[in-house]
């Protein structure tokens, strides 16, 4: 497979870095001579020094002989003449990044038509989304809902008082019992990631990604001493395109909202829109109105301007006043070590929501979740007829050390958690867990 990548921001290099990790060829195609030469050094990757919406700089990439064309510059009209010019050149699937809410909805229907854009990328809706679901689940840093939401992949920090700390797998399945509705799919310690099996001793400080049942997502992060409580009352810092959704949303289960922006403008028209949140025009650096609004007293403070050194101060500064959960978006990860120093407890980029869309074209639909501070991913794979899954007993199934299945969906929506004497059939979908070389390498398993 071929891709052609236009642009080599945040989402671009993390695209390519993924790719380039599964063997696929990429083309990079940027601008910037100096983010160009340096994708090239780091990455070894083939970069064209252009513009996406320039005929001769795609020649150059070799965009008639690309599969997928993936246009995630910052800006929208480049990134749907890229998606245009790669029709005319015969490729089968454009994903098209869009930032402006018009060219996302339906006023921009027909020009997308035209462009042939196959995909639409809303990093900003996608990122706030994230948002919501940490701020229903606060004690964990990352919420994945998968299977309509009938599971979840929950990603938190084993506390010290955790009931699975210095325990064993084998001896907290013997403890569960046999139906226990979770599953650990991924255990990070000191900066390596391993897929786990039942030798694997669980530590506080551990970094684990577990598949729960939803019903079951209270009790594991009980369990993983980590539970919070759903956030009544949260601040939102930054009105833009993350923070105007999130508080919006929040509005409409009743919390108590208060959103600080620093843009007069934007911040009139916030108050005008969402009528139940209390706007204030401010910066979120200015420590003295962020006491103003009782900040220390938030159960969640949410930091989304486009500036990532005010959100991560923001954030330092509403977990020195006593505020009980913070999540802050970050746009270059330069900045991850610092706020984890700091203490906040959930760190978004809009590049891995982004960068997920594409994988899944890449793999042919099937659902990927890739992680901000890790090469594994979670994966939903269908069982193709004939292949070794189809009717197979997972224990029979002989799947690599550094694979793990975590879940399976029936063809009657139905969700399980898997155990060994699980049977397998054509037209489930499984959970899997793994770097993406050896999921890459192990899907003949399920695909046939």
């Amino acid at each position: 497979m071929r891709v052609v990548i236009v642009g080599a921001g945040e989402v671009g290099w993390y695209l390519a870095e993924r790719l380039r990790a599964e063997g696929i060829d990429i083309v990079v195609v940027e601008i910037d001579k100096a983010l160009a030469d340096a994708l090239s050094s780091e990455l070894d990757v083939q970069v064209v020094n252009g513009s996406g919406s320039s005929p001769a700089d795609l020649e150059a990439a070799g965009v008639a002989r690309a599969d997928l064309l993936a246009a995630v510059t910052q800006k929208d009209e480049v990134n749907l003449v890229a998606s245009l010019l790669a029709k005319e050149y015969g490729v089968d699937t454009t994903i098209v990044r869009l930032q402006a809410a018009e060219l996302r909805g339906e006023a921009g229907a027909h020009l997308r038509e035209m462009v042939g854009a196959d995909v639409v990328i809303d990093p900003d809706a996608d990122t706030a989304d994230e948002i919501y679901e940490l701020v229903h689940t606060t004690g964990a840093d990352e919420v994945y809902p998968m299977a309509d939401g009938q599971l979840t992949v929950i990603g938190a920090v084993i506390a010290e008082d955790s009931a699975f700390a210095n325990r064993y797998l084998e001896e907290i399945g013997r403890d569960m019992g046999p139906n226990w509705d979770f599953l650990f799919g991924a255990v990070t310690r000191d900066n390596k990631t391993v897929v786990p099996r039942g030798d694997q001793q669980l530590l506080a400080g551990d970094h684990v990604r577990v598949i729960c049942k939803a019903s079951a997502r209270s009790d594991l992060l009980q369990l993983l001493g980590v539970a919070g409580t759903r956030a009544r009352r949260v601040m939102v810092i930054g009105g833009g395109a993350v923070g105007s959704r999130v508080a919006e949303h929040l509005q409409g289960e009743g919390a108590e909202v208060v959103l600080i922006e620093r843009d007069q403008t934007r911040a009139d028209d916030l108050a005008r829109r969402l009528k139940q949140v209390v706007v204030i025009k401010g910066d979120a650096t200015n420590t003295e109105l962020l006491l103003e609004e009782s900040v220390g007293d938030m159960d969640a403070v949410i930091a989304v301007t486009g500036e990532d050194g005010s959100n991560a101060l923001a954030c330092a500064f509403a977990i020195s006043e006593g505020a009980t959960y913070t999540v802050v978006v970050l746009h270059s990860l330069a900045l991850l070590p610092l706020v984890r120093r700091f203490g906040v407890d959930a760190a978004l980029s809009p590049r891995t929501a982004s960068a997920n869309a594409v994988l899944r074209r890449v793999r042919g639909g099937t659902a990927v979740n890739t992680f901000l501070e890790s090469d594994s991913e979670v994966d939903e794979i269908e069982i193709g007829v004939g292949s070794k899954a189809d009717g197979a007993v997972v224990s029979d199934l002989h799947i690599p050390r550094n694979i793990l299945i975590g879940a399976v969906i029936r063809p009657d929506a139905a969700a399980e958690i898997v155990r060994g004497r699980t049977v397998l059939k054509a037209g489930d979908h499984v959970v899997v867990f793994g770097r993406p070389q050896a999921i890459s390498r192990a899907t003949s398993i399920f695909t046939g």
